[in-house]
């Protein structure tokens, strides 16, 4: 195989550092910055992970919240009464929104008085459910399983629209979202386990910008996300580590 001259080697080192420097432009729009996983963003403020809405099985548990129940006939004809086992719980003012697996449905509680005010009932046809944040209206903002979009919900559960689509060449597009929150300007950030990007859409379906930078750094994975000013991030290799992003 015939070696490059110095030249060629030259142009073959211009090209990367062009192309690394065009990865890092593309993770601005419209001049706005782009933030990166580093360790100066790394977050030991308590306040600001306080303005988090997501809750621990734990923190519910330890509310005295009932669990739905359902039953199960075994082979030998008996029946049993099982407790659903909890996805997901989130907290936004004096609700609490409670999502059990295997129900199409989030659970709605007074946060004050633990009592059931009412459910949001979903399609089953729109899939597994994998995350959801609530906007300030009561709409819901949701991902299912092998959807690469966001799906906007009505505060009833009726379907609305889709926000983003699946690809990989342009910045609003989405392969892989696995985690979103909604942000004090009522725009909706996502996780974007393909690209390793936070991306930014306005819940009319506008995009945003894209922060994060991951696959320049050593963050790998994004647990969750969460928070509405600042952004709290909560990953790394041990999913241990706690970022924080200012709106």
């Amino acid at each position: 195989m015939r070696k490059g001259s110095s030249v060629e080697l030259d142009q073959q080192r211009r090209q990367i550092i062009g192309t690394g420097l065009a990865a890092l432009g593309a993770a601005s729009v419209a001049g706005l910055s782009a933030p990166v996983f580093a360790n100066n963003q790394l977050s030991t403020d308590g306040a600001a992970q306080n303005n988090c809405s997501r809750l621990t099985e734990q923190q519910v548990s330890s509310l005295g919240i009932n669990a739905p129940t359902f039953t199960v006939e075994t082979p030998q004809g008996e029946t049993l009464t099982l407790t659903r086992q909890l996805r997901m719980a989130r907290r936004y003012q004096d609700l609490l929104y409670l999502s059990y697996q295997n129900e199409s449905s989030i659970h709605v509680y007074d946060s004050a008085s633990l009592q059931s005010r009412f459910e949001i009932p979903f399609s089953d046809q729109l899939g597994i459910l994998k995350d959801f944040a609530v906007s300030e209206s009561g709409d819901v903002y949701a991902l299912f399983t092998g959807e690469h979009a966001i799906t906007h919900l009505s505060s009833n559960g009726a379907f609305v629209q889709t926000i983003g689509e699946f690809g990989i060449d342009k910045p609003q597009q989405l392969n892989g979202p696995g985690s979103l929150t909604i942000d004090s300007l009522g725009n909706i950030h996502v996780w974007d386990s393909g690209a390793r990007q936070i991306k930014v859409f306005t819940p009319d379906n506008q995009f945003v910008r894209q922060y994060g930078q991951a696959r320049l750094s050593p963050v790998k994975m994004v647990k969750s996300i969460d928070g509405r000013d600042p952004i709290v991030v909560v990953g790394g290799n041990s999913g241990d580590q706690v970022w924080s992003f200012q709106v």
